[in-house]
């Protein structure tokens, strides 16, 4: 049974991936944290969900799956460069050199993660983008929408929103529509949004252990 985002207390450290694996090559989860001014409140949740979400990736997917984490706000640093699951349990994230201003831009953040994929030298059989935001983004959105396209799926994931709730420059760009977007209050949510980005791009089921 599918559960992922079904009420409080579950989260990733009951999960497990149901099913046969349907991807064969690397999968390849981008983890996009919003350090702007108006995310200040959920800094600690977002910290709270990663250590979360280590753990399930090391005991679930395949011992060369990558997670890459970038910090952004007016400017982006990668945070953590491609790590390999079996290696999660002891890797730690970098705290970044991310500049804060008047606007937030996105741009920067997928092209830090481009650029460390690049540098990695792998390839990812499937690539999937969380992106834990407002989505209140100044970008210019015929620039961003063609670097959105790099992932196979990508995920918002906003503060104290409901569930298919669209930032508003999302909601009006109908080349954005296939971006999905999910609310959560608490780190438990937010780590099941990460199993829920995994589990769709290795084919499988977000269950119950």
């Amino acid at each position: 049974m599918i559960w992922y985002l079904s009420g409080r207390g579950d989260s990733l450290e009951d999960a497990t991936l149901a099913g046969a694996r349907q991807t064969k090559g690397v999968v390849c989860l981008d983890v996009a944290g919003d350090f702007s001014a108006s995310m200040d409140d959920s800094v600690d949740t977002r910290n709270s969900a990663l250590a979360l979400l280590k753990p399930f990736m090391a005991r679930e997917m395949r011992p060369d799956d990558l997670l890459t984490t970038v910090r952004f706000a007016n400017t982006a640093s990668l945070t953590l460069a491609p790590t390999r699951a079996a290696d999660l349990t002891r890797a730690a994230e970098e705290l970044g050199n991310v500049e804060s201003g008047q606007y937030t831009y996105f741009i920067p953040a997928i092209k830090a993660l481009d650029r460390g994929h690049d540098e990695e030298g792998g390839a990812c059989a499937r690539r999937v983008l969380v992106a834990i935001t407002d989505g209140e983004f100044a970008d210019d959105m015929d620039q961003l929408v063609p670097l959105v396209r790099h992932f196979d799926g990508v995920y918002l994931a906003v503060p104290d929103q409901p569930s298919g709730y669209r930032p508003r420059r999302f909601a009006a760009d109908a080349r954005l529509a296939a971006v999905v977007t999910e609310g959560f209050d608490d780190a438990e949510a937010l780590s099941l949004l990460y199993g829920k980005a995994l589990a769709a791009a290795t084919g499988q089921r977000l269950a119950h252990r």
